[in-house]
């Protein structure tokens, strides 16, 4: 079983960041990260979307809820994928985001914020593990910047989504020390490669 804290979290945003934690999905085997409703609180604790004692209380087995929390995963990778390729985001994984959306909006409450104010969510059903993932994916969608939405451009099938904040717009990886590491490794061995045959 894949161990979360092993998980790189640098996707810029949360829903990007849980998009991610089905990691490799260009490979052969692509390594889940999210196996059970602990696993999917102990993600949310570890990537700062829930805080410590609110996961101490998430408890149970709710296979259920993995399962709602997965399709919105998938969805939000699905939207912000073809976002960062330039393409349509699909309807139906648009219309899955918003239906999640509209769900964790139905008990959030609106409370201050440092000098503003922001959506909070109460109480200890387990859904509230996936509702600031919704919100923040709308946030993502309506607020931007969508131009920024990357797609990692390891050839190895990372294919991990994350928002450029680069000044000049360069990032092409999900991490320099990983996917970027890898990258450069290949781009010398193709060069040694050609050298030789020239």
């Amino acid at each position: 079983m894949s161990d979360i804290a092993n998980l790189d979290v640098f996707g810029g945003a949360a829903c990007l960041d849980f998009a991610n934690t089905l990691d490799g999905r260009g490979t052969e085997s692509p390594e889940e990260y999210l196996h059970t409703y602990a696993d999917l609180v102990s993600w949310g604790r570890y990537a700062g979307v829930l805080d410590e004692s609110t996961a101490r209380r998430l408890t149970g087995d709710h296979p259920a809820v993995l399962r709602t929390a997965l399709r919105l995963r998938e969805a939000i990778f699905q939207v912000f994928v073809a976002l960062g390729r330039g393409q349509a985001a699909p309807t139906d994984s648009l219309a899955t985001v918003q239906a999640r959306y509209a769900e964790a909006m139905a008990v959030a409450r609106l409370a201050p914020d440092g000098d503003g104010f922001d959506w909070r969510f109460d109480g200890d059903d387990p859904g509230r593990a996936w509702w600031p993932l919704a919100v923040s994916a709308v946030r993502l969608l309506t607020a931007g910047p969508l131009d920024r939405v990357k797609v990692c451009a390891a050839e190895a099938g990372c294919i991990g989504l994350f928002v450029d904040t680069s000044k000049n717009r360069s990032r092409r990886w999900c991490t320099m020390d990983g996917c970027g590491v890898d990258a450069k490794v290949q781009r010398q061995a193709r060069r040694r490669r050609d050298a030789r045959t020239a």
